[in-house]
Formats: structure tokens, sequence, C-alpha cells
């Protein structure tokens, strides 16, 4: 009787812990302008983490996405099973890629679809800038990607912990094999994309918190900024303060490798959370969108973000103090393998 009340008890327990567990970034819920915010759970974020979707193109099961005007986009679309697919638009050149708003440059030895699939994540992430921020542009965006990491160093001055080098409508991004080696190639090319929809739209208007933050938060890189955290985290609180995540994300590159490497993340990691929280806790995408329609037809920004947030730009940030406010995640903190199908 009492190994049967045991084995109910352990059934029950089992049963409850199922009906919460989140057990991979990618079972989280999507970003879309209809998520409901907030979008998880604390107990959903401490078992899950933060969410993930730019890995599950890589997978079993993956369908290329289909737009509202019938053309394929993102991954699949310009290339299947290394055969590229005639698309209107889309230029094959032997040494450049061409689609849209983007331009892919690399060494003429590589195959197209060796290429054409960072392509795609650049015009994926494009139509995903324009329907979750609104942020359009009519500028061509040319990326560049080197044969080799010294190639790479050499050519942006930084290291492989800043996945590229954005000035103005060129950039030099990390190389794309590497990239998929370290399965980071989505990220990247969210990042960078959103970054430069950004600048297009606002210049160096927004604090370098939101901006980065934005970049952060719409490629759903928060688990990899978590599961970098983990080694500083031997060293102490690995959180920042705005006014100091905003002097680190303004500056250039630290001479000091290792120490260009811990605060540039942590500036980063620091920025994704005030982000999160404003976006998941304040309004959801809606008011977000709304701040940047403020900001785009010329409202001051204090002004924008008191009409949609209640304060000042300034006030609004110490209200995000990732300081104060601590990880939504709480405690589990330990390191995760996002790019691994559940």
């Amino acid at each position: 009787m009492i190994l049967r009340i045991f084995m109910i008890m352990v059934c029950v327990l089992s049963a409850a812990g199922w009906a919460v567990a989140q057990t991979h970034p990618s079972q989280q819920p999507e970003l879309t302008l209809d998520t409901v915010f907030p979008r998880c759970s604390a107990k959903q974020l401490a078992s899950g983490g933060f969410p993930d979707h730019l890995h599950s193109y890589w997978w079993s099961g993956w369908e290329t996405k289909i737009g509202p005007d019938g053309q394929p986009y993102g991954p699949g679309a310009f290339c299947n099973r290394k055969t590229p697919i005639p698309q209107q638009g889309l230029v094959i050149g032997e040494a450049e890629k061409c689609f849209g708003n983007f331009v892919v440059r690399h060494n003429p030895g590589y195959a197209p679809c060796d290429m054409l699939p960072l392509l795609e994540l650049l015009t994926w992430a494009g139509r995903m800038g324009e329907d979750l921020l609104g942020l359009t542009t009519t500028d061509t965006l040319v990326v560049t990607s080197p044969d080799n990491i010294p190639d790479y160093r050499e050519q942006t001055g930084q290291d492989v912990w800043r996945l590229y080098a954005l000035e103005g409508d060129y950039c030099i991004i990390e190389p794309y094999g590497t990239l998929q080696a370290r399965t980071l190639d989505g990220h990247a090319g969210f990042l960078l994309v959103t970054d430069w929809l950004l600048q297009e739209n606002f210049g160096k208007t927004l604090p370098p918190w939101l901006h980065r933050g934005l970049a952060e938060y719409i490629a759903d890189d928060g688990v990899h900024l978590v599961n970098y955290m983990v080694q500083f985290r031997y060293e102490g609180d690995v959180l920042l303060s705005p006014p100091m995540i905003n002097v680190l994300l303004s500056r250039g590159v630290d001479p000091d490798p290792g120490r260009d490497r811990e605060m540039y993340r942590r500036a980063c990691y620091g920025a994704f959370l005030m982000v999160w929280r404003l976006v998941e806790e304040e309004g959801g995408l809606q008011a977000m969108r709304r701040f940047l329609e403020l900001a785009k037809d010329g409202t001051n920004l204090d002004d924008a973000a008191s009409e949609v947030y209640g304060s000042s730009l300034n006030d609004l940030a110490l209200r995000l103090d990732p300081v104060k406010l601590g990880e939504p995640i709480g405690d589990a903190t330990q390191s995760r393998q996002p790019h691994k199908q559940p």
C-alpha cells in the first residue's frame, strides 16, 4: 500500500511538472504582432530559457515561409538540395548574390548555394524588421563575407565575439561558414539587419541600450547571451547599469581582447534584458511600434517615450535597470544547447 501511494505521488508530481515544463528554447512562443505578452511565465523561462527560433531551419520538418504575396522567403527560398531556385529579382553572380535590399559578396570560388543561404537569412530578417517593428528602407545593404577569421580580424580590427562590422550601408560579416559552424548564422543575420534598419531609420539618435537591445531581442539572442555569461559569473555579478551599458556600446573595440569580449557581451546582455522587459512587460510589440512610429515622424524621443511608456527615455532606462530588476530567468543560468533539435 505504501509503495502504491508513493508511485501515485510520483506520477502526479511528474504530470504537474510536465504540464508547466518547456524543455527547449525553440518551444517557447514565437515573436509575432499577435503574440500575447508576456510570452513566458517565470517557470517557463526557468525551464526552457529565453525563446530561440533561429536554428529550426536546419532541422527536419522545416518548411520555407510564404509571404502574403505568395513568394517564398527565408531558408529554402533560393536553394534546394544545393540547387539554386530561380526567382524574380534574384541575381546570382560569380562573386555576388543580390535580392531586394541585400547584396552578398564573397570569394568566387564558392558554389552558388554555399552563399545563397546567407542572402536568404538577410531577406528573412528584412521582412521581420518590417513586420515586427515597421522598419523599412529603400537603400541597399552590401555584406561581405571574408575567406577566414584572420582576414575578418584584419579587415575589421575586431574579433569573433563581434559578429560583424557595420559602416553605413556596408558590412563585413564573420565568415559565413564559421557562423554556420558556431550555429550563430541566423542570429548574426537578424542582428545585422535589425541594427542596419534601426540605423537607416534613426541614425544614432536612439540610446545605445535601446538600439542594441532591440537588435538582440528581434534576433532571439537571449539564450546565447546567457550562455556567454556562464564564465563571467565566477568573477561576480554580470549585470550592468544603463549608463555603463551605453558607454560600452558607444565606444570602439577595447585593445585588451579579454576585456573587450567580456564587457561587450555583458553590455549586449544588459541591453537585451532592458528591451526584453520593455516589450514583454510594458505593452508588447504594439507599444514599441507606436514609439518607433512617433520617433520616425519627428516626435522628440522623450515625448514619444512619455506618450507610450509614461516617462522620459532616461527615466524609462532607470525603470528597466538590470542591476535593480535582476534576470527574468532567475537562477536558471545554466548553459543550454538551443541548436540541438528537441
